[in-house]
């Protein structure tokens, strides 16, 4: 009896190992892996060579972020560089990451805010530093309540 119970300790064992080791092979196995330790021009440099496409600056815009970044400080450089009022509605860009990219792989990040006493519009990219291959592209607009 004691070596049945010995045995599905064992299988309960191996099997909690097998699992967990599992769960952190899939989660290195990043379609877009680390880069962090790889050099790219900056967002800025990247914007004037004309080699953007898919993406331009609203007309009159408030707000014209351009910056390289890693992945996982996306967030934070939006809360940092922006207002609570457009932290607040840029909430798609960092409330849906990729789960196929490094938390520390290297993006372009460009975003353009146009605000009046009307309407706020935005328009985002972002782009795999490495690849240059979209990552995220998106855009939103809202209305504002007339006192």
């Amino acid at each position: 009896m004691k070596r049945i119970y010995l045995i599905i300790f064992f299988i309960f064992i191996f099997s909690v190992v097998y699992i967990q080791n599992s769960f952190q092979t899939s989660a290195e196995n990043y379609l877009l892996p680390d880069n962090k330790e790889k050099h790219f021009i900056s967002a800025k440099e990247f914007f004037q060579s004309g080699k953007l496409t898919g993406y331009t600056q609203l007309k009159k815009a408030k707000i014209n972020l351009q910056q390289k970044l890693l992945y996982k400080d996306l967030k934070q450089f939006i809360k940092t560089n922006v207002n609570y009022y457009y932290y607040f509605n840029l909430v798609n860009i960092y409330s849906y990451p990729n789960t196929s990219v490094s938390p520390n792989r290297q993006v372009y990040f460009y975003c353009s805010i146009f605000n009046n006493e009307i309407t706020l519009k935005y328009k985002y990219i972002i782009l795999d530093a490495e690849t240059l291959k979209p990552i995220a592209i998106g855009k939103g607009h809202s209305s504002k309540e007339k006192n």
